[in-house]
């Protein structure tokens, strides 16, 4: 018979010394690199666009206004658009001498980058969404460690335009700041490789590899990999990006499964990447780690829905309660952090027993919880909605975590399949 505690344990285990060495990296007694200003360089922003209309306004003013001493142009390539994306642009190419749109076919976001790529007059080539807002001081912020000549890459921080009346917009605002905690720590150990959303490149440097690919979903993991590979080095600044992110569950899961499908695809790719010496901690230690959450995915995932239900099904179905009070707390319990404060209570009253496997949860929950604030205090600020969420985080993890994982069990299998570097977000 399968153990599933001592599958638990293994797995609860691998969490604790996950959750160890990132506190580790973030506190690391390092000193952070500071570097001058860098406005010398043209700088050419590319901004692809699928239908934007209620967002490109925005963007292209928030552009224009950001402080860059140098020269800049902003190119937002059109890419088959149906609603006013054009009438819109075509508007602000009339009215900004530094902006700029061509239109294309439906290349997909890889290939409309590469697109205005061809055009470009900048040195520095910076990328954003179309649905983004960039702080006032992020391009100074980004363009920076150029000055560095060894420098081919660099990433910025993204954080989420939230919507109070929407409270899916929250978690992932909070996902996203953990998300840019983890980028910072592997930072802090030069393993900087994935570049969402909002990075600067060098443009003899896209040029020598060819620029963005198109073969999988995942281009801004593809293109550090890549990078890495020729020899350039990549970092991460504090530049600061506001984002429009799905606000609804049906275009949020399909978000994940895309981004979990391509980390999959990428992985296959550049196999040869994974714990080869020759890429440093960055194969040996930051890609692993994150390939971990597959693994997690695939039998943690499985194992906590069949706790959950086994324990309806044995303390409440079995006695003919299939609905009260008292299943509701217990549905309560497994889907909010109260569960185990109310675990550790029983238990220290006698009423429960401290098993190994509660034991080793409660010391993942409390490492989390740390690790959570550290993040929180280096990236961002304390919100009152974070409080809320960190509450109710563990459905919303799960269901994240299976939409990532599960999916992509197809780009695992040895078979070539079509792959289309489209839009994502379509909702």
């Amino acid at each position: 018979m399968i153990d599933l505690n001592l599958i638990l344990s293994v797995f609860f285990i691998a969490m604790i010394l996950l959750y160890m060495s990132w506190l580790v990296l973030i506190y690391l007694p390092k000193r952070e690199r500071e570097y001058p200003e860098n406005c010398s360089a043209p700088l050419s922003i590319i901004v692809p666009a699928h239908n934007e209309e209620n967002m490109i306004r925005e963007t292209i003013k928030a552009l224009i206004e950001a402080e860059y001493c140098g020269t800049k142009e902003i190119i937002v390539v059109n890419d088959g658009s149906t609603d006013n994306t054009e009438r819109i642009l075509k508007e602000a190419a009339s009215k900004e001498n530094n902006v700029r749109y061509i239109n294309t076919d439906h290349l997909g976001k890889a290939g409309a980058i590469n697109a205005g790529l061809k055009i470009a007059r900048g040195d520095i080539i910076l990328t954003l969404d179309a649905d983004s807002k960039v702080e006032r001081s992020a391009i100074k912020r980004i363009t920076a460690p150029f000055s560095n000549n060894d420098i081919g890459a660099v990433s910025g921080i993204i954080a989420c335009i939230v919507s109070n009346r929407n409270i899916l917009t929250w978690f992932q605002d909070f996902e996203y700041v953990l998300s840019s905690g983890w980028r910072y720590a592997l930072n802090r150990v030069n393993s900087t490789y994935i570049f969402p959303g909002f990075a600067a490149y060098r443009k003899d440097a896209l040029n020598a590899i060819g620029g963005f690919n198109k073969d999988t979903l995942a281009e801004d993991f593809d293109i550090g990999i890549r990078l890495k590979k020729a020899g350039y080095g990549l970092t991460m600044s504090s530049a600061l990006i506001y984002t429009k992110v799905p606000e609804t569950l049906r275009g949020l899961l399909r978000q994940r499964i895309r981004w979990g499908r391509g980390t999959v695809q990428v992985m296959k790719k550049h196999s040869d990447v994974l714990f080869n010496k020759k890429y440093g901690i960055m194969s040996l230690y930051a890609i692993p780690s994150q390939m971990y959450w597959y693994v997690h995915g695939f039998i943690v995932v499985p194992i906590t829905f069949y706790q959950i239900f086994d324990g309806y099904n044995k303390y409440f179905v079995a006695n003919n309660n299939i609905l009260s009070w008292d299943v509701l707390k217990y549905f309560f319990n497994w889907f909010t952090a109260y569960g185990m404060y109310d675990y550790t209570q029983k238990a220290l009253t006698g009423e429960y027993t401290f098993t190994t496997v509660f034991l080793l949860a409660m010391a993942v929950f409390l490492l989390g919880l740390v690790y959570n604030m550290a993040i929180i205090s280096k990236i961002s600020r304390m919100r009152l909605r974070y409080i809320f969420v960190m509450f109710f985080f563990f459905p919303y993890s799960v269901l994240m975590l299976t939409a990532y994982t599960v999916p992509s069990i197809i780009d695992m299998l040895p078979m070539k399949l079509k792959k289309t570097n489209a839009w994502e977000k379509s909702e």
